[in-house]
């Protein structure tokens, strides 16, 4: 059986998604364990760059559809791909050394990632069983073995690199990894389920995961998605109401409840950041950047976090990291491309009304790239590019959609007209075998 690129391209997606994403999570554990050896290293890194050889040599076969097919924002992403590595080799062509280098690889990594998540965005088939089985099966088993871990252990955090020798600790995740991971586990299964109790489970039971995980950022960003797409629905059915108001009620149950233990977790230092270690030296590298935005508003700062700190992660925990490496221009395509995709797949649920699964995925994938690279995330964090491809997902699933009303809507009035036709045939016969005239006059032929 031979494969269109289409059917390709939609394939290496539904596979790459899930071994980036619960498979992630799965091999990462497997590996603390002892279990396995870390056969593919930190696996993010190295499939995807299986997968964006895969894609390189998909893409032509994608292009036009891409482009004629999403209106003009797979362009706009493209060309802001374009413009980041123009951007980094000419900065590096000019000035050279050390930090310029390490720039430079940390821009083509991220470049890397952009594309992979992009490409996979936009060719997910959200529509596949084969693919939701999979999430489903992995998601019960992660949220089993973190309720083992709380039940066994007592701890309210799950630390994987705590499993293994301290001097193989590498080869395992950081919480950040499991918790990116997971947030996108939670709203892929979110986007495709359509029953109330269903999603309510989920973001309870999410909830837990995502608290476990030990990540804040990616926590609050969950719930804050979660608040925000059942007052959605509950403008609905009265049956999301109900929802809305039982996941309020068990999760407060679940706070009360274990107050004493969940007291000194990371999580609920968000109540008091300011005596926090990690937000006080963001505060610091915020501040930063600030700096070097002021000293070059237009041009920024090129690998600018690196030469005032002397390591590639002392970047700004912001959008702002945007703007110090790539411009201006830069930074208003990056948080242009996020904030259009958002807006339109908001107006798409929020005013059209389509709360089909496409719609929900980039709605909810853009929502959370939105908050977090205003609040929490570099423009190294690669998920935003996952929600760019989500979007133009969904405009072409729309558009596809659209084509195939219309040529049912042809092929009824085709078929009506045939209909008509047949009939009037008919009637012609019957004429010609009543009257020889051959015509609807019923008076006897002078004949």
């Amino acid at each position: 059986m031979v494969l269109s690129g289409d059917a390709l391209t939609a394939r290496a997606s539904a596979i790459g998604f899930f071994v980036l994403f619960p498979g992630f999570i799965v091999y990462h554990t497997l590996v603390a364990m002892g279990v396995m050896p870390a056969l593919l290293g930190g696996l993010f890194g190295v499939v995807s760059v299986m997968l964006f050889i895969v894609y390189s040599a998909l893409l032509p076969s994608q292009l036009h559809g891409m482009l004629v097919s999403t209106r003009g924002f797979a362009l706009m992403a493209l060309a802001f791909f374009a413009y980041v590595l123009a951007w980094g080799l000419v900065n590096y062509g000019l000035q050279g050394g050390r930090v310029m280098q390490a720039a430079l690889i940390q821009t083509i990594e991220t470049l890397v990632l952009w594309l992979v998540l992009f490409m996979m965005g936009y060719r997910l088939p959200l529509d596949s069983p084969r693919l939701a089985r999979a999430f489903w099966i992995a998601f019960v088993l992660i949220a089993a073995y973190l309720v083992f871990h709380v039940a066994t252990t007592g701890q309210w955090m799950f630390f994987a690199r705590h499993m293994i020798e301290a001097e193989e600790g590498e080869n395992v995740s950081t919480y950040q990894g499991y918790a990116r991971s997971a947030l996108v586990l939670l709203v892929y299964l979110i986007a495709i389920s359509q029953r109330a109790n269903v999603r309510a489970g989920l973001i309870v039971t999410g909830a837990f995961v995502m608290f476990v995980l030990g990540a804040r950022s990616e926590l609050y960003a969950f719930l804050a998605l979660s608040a925000v797409l059942l007052m959605l629905w509950a403008g609905m059915r009265v049956k999301y109401m109900l929802t809305l108001l039982a996941v309020a009620a068990a999760l407060i149950v679940l706070v009360v409840s274990q107050f004493e233990s969940l007291a000194g977790s990371r999580q609920l230092q968000i109540l008091d950041l300011s005596g926090t270690s990690s937000w006080l030296a963001r505060q610091n590298l915020g501040q930063r950047a600030v700096e070097q935005i002021v000293s070059s508003p237009l041009l920024g700062r090129f690998g600018g976090h690196i030469s005032s700190s002397g390591v590639t992660g002392g970047y700004a925990h912001s959008m702002l990291s945007a703007w110090v490496n790539y411009g201006l221009l830069g930074f208003l395509l990056y948080v242009g491309l996020t904030a259009s995709a958002f807006l339109g797949s908001a107006y798409r649920m929020v005013v059209v009304g389509d709360h089909g699964a496409w719609w929900v995925f980039a709605f909810a994938t853009n929502f959370v790239s939105l908050l977090l690279i205003v609040l929490a995330k570099p423009v190294f964090w690669p998920l935003p590019a996952l929600g760019w491809g989500a979007f133009a997902n969904a405009l072409v699933a729309t558009r596809r959609e659209r084509n195939e009303e219309t040529a049912l809507q042809d092929d009824s009035a085709a078929t009506w007209h045939d209909d008509q036709e047949q009939h009037g045939a008919a009637r012609d016969l019957q004429g010609r075998n009543d009257n020889e005239s051959g015509t609807s006059d019923f008076r006897p032929s002078t004949l």
